[in-house]
């Protein structure tokens, strides 16, 4: 395996001279999270198989020494240093400098569980009209991690506000996109789950970059409607299983800012009385969520930390609070 030529630099440094096209770029967005990040590098490069790879970290004002450790390891990974100004804005920087014939976009949580890129590249090399595609995704436990979806609706929404996947109509009309069966076939989708998108170059130069306005959560659900809409298949190819190591989107500000992205999504793509719709979904959603939770929220714990958060979500869906992060952190949602 040959890989790119060590280089480091600041968020404003310019790109790298032209070489030759490597196979595959593989973006890494960092913050913090030194052991996990460290790991997925070193999950990836043991993955390649025969690929000319060119390995990008970004890392977005590390708090701890991510950086510095990821450098040391890896000296021949392109390094780039910036503030944090979101995931999307993050993984452009890694695409203004990626070189290769595909580009993925890896969470610094992730590690190859079976399969290599090689086999990801070989597919996407045989399917000419495939743009965007991901994996099997597990959890920590091995469970599978649903990352097939379908795009948000008011009728979606408030189904997921009302539990409907748990009431016995619920699971016998469930859509096949959660049963576990299917992620063991090829198959396209509406979106897919971030954590791990591999793209091809000339789909990213139809499409654009990631919208940076998505600080984190829902730029992903933007990219792929965008891939679709440019003529661009999105897919499933369980040539390979990684695993997430997701963490807890219940904490608070988590929770609010995913509230904020899955609004400012249906604004951007949807018209006023579907926006609205889905903003009435999410709000009884969380209010329904708090309920459920009120029993135990005066005893210290997760319960009392979860209401915390849906109650954060609720008050950004009823345009009470400000997403906590973002350039609309500083403007109403």
């Amino acid at each position: 395996m040959s890989t790119a030529t060590a280089r480091s630099g600041d968020a404003t440094s310019a790109g790298p001279e032209p070489r030759s096209r490597p196979d595959l770029s593989v973006i890494v967005v960092t913050h913090g999270g030194r052991d996990l990040a460290l790991a997925t590098l070193r999950s990836a490069r043991g993955a390649t198989g025969a690929l000319n790879c060119q390995w990008l970290v970004v890392d977005s004002g590390s708090p701890d020494d991510t950086p510095e450790a990821i450098a040391r390891a890896f000296p021949d990974a392109d390094l780039v240093r910036g503030p944090n100004r979101g995931f999307a804005a993050a993984n452009n920087l890694g695409l203004a400098r990626a070189r290769g014939r595909y580009v993925l976009l890896l969470n610094p949580d992730v590690e190859v569980l079976r399969g290599d890129l090689e086999q990801l590249v070989s597919a996407m090399d045989e399917r000419p009209k495939l743009g965007l595609a991901s994996v099997v995704q597990r959890g920590s436990d091995g469970a599978l991690q649903p990352s097939i979806r379908r795009f948000p609706t008011p009728v979606r929404d408030l189904g997921e506000a009302l539990f409907a996947s748990r009431w016995p109509v619920g699971r016998t009309l469930q859509e096949p996109e959660t049963r576990p069966a299917r992620y063991a076939v090829e198959g396209p989708a509406d979106w897919l789950v971030g954590a791990f998108l591999i793209a091809r170059r000339e789909a990213i130069a139809d499409v654009g970059p990631l919208d940076e306005r998505f600080f984190l959560y829902s730029e992903e659900i933007d990219w792929c409607r965008r891939f679709g809409q440019a003529g661009w298949g999105v897919a499933h190819l369980p040539v390979i299983e990684v695993t997430h190591h997701a963490g807890r989107r219940w904490r608070g500000d988590m929770m609010a800012q995913l509230t904020h992205s899955r609004l400012l999504f249906a604004r951007k793509h949807y018209g006023h009385g579907r926006a609205l719709g889905i903003r009435a979904a999410l709000g009884l959603g969380h209010a329904v969520r708090l309920i459920v939770l009120s029993p135990r929220v005066l005893r210290p714990g997760a319960a009392r930390e979860r209401s915390a958060a849906e109650a954060a979500g609720l008050a950004v869906a009823l345009g009470l609070r400000r997403p906590p992060h973002g350039p609309y952190a500083r403007k109403t949602t």
